[in-house]
């Protein structure tokens, strides 16, 4: 498996805190002092661990989610995102 070097990008946007590369990704943004950064466009998303690890999680968002309603609102999106990808 290849990882490519995070990039996040300079705009706000979705933000996949559970992909094994947040954190560099959120040093990388504070490094460059950058105000909001997304993780949208990322070409480790495609991964297959990323994606992997990303619907091993899926069900405790759903937990969260029926016990927080605004867990729902922020993360409901995303994980649809990840669960739909093919």
């Amino acid at each position: 498996m290849q990882l490519n070097k995070p990039k996040p990008k300079d705009k706000k946007g979705i933000k996949y805190i559970d992909c094994p590369l947040y954190g560099d990704c959120l040093m990388g943004a504070a490094k460059s002092n950058l105000q909001a950064w997304s993780c949208d466009n990322c070409p480790n998303l495609k991964l297959n661990a990323v994606r992997k690890r990303i619907r091993y999680i899926a069900p405790y968002y759903k937990l969260l989610a029926e016990v927080y309603p605004e867990f729902r609102r922020k993360y409901e999106p995303v994980m649809n995102s990840f669960l739909n990808m093919d």
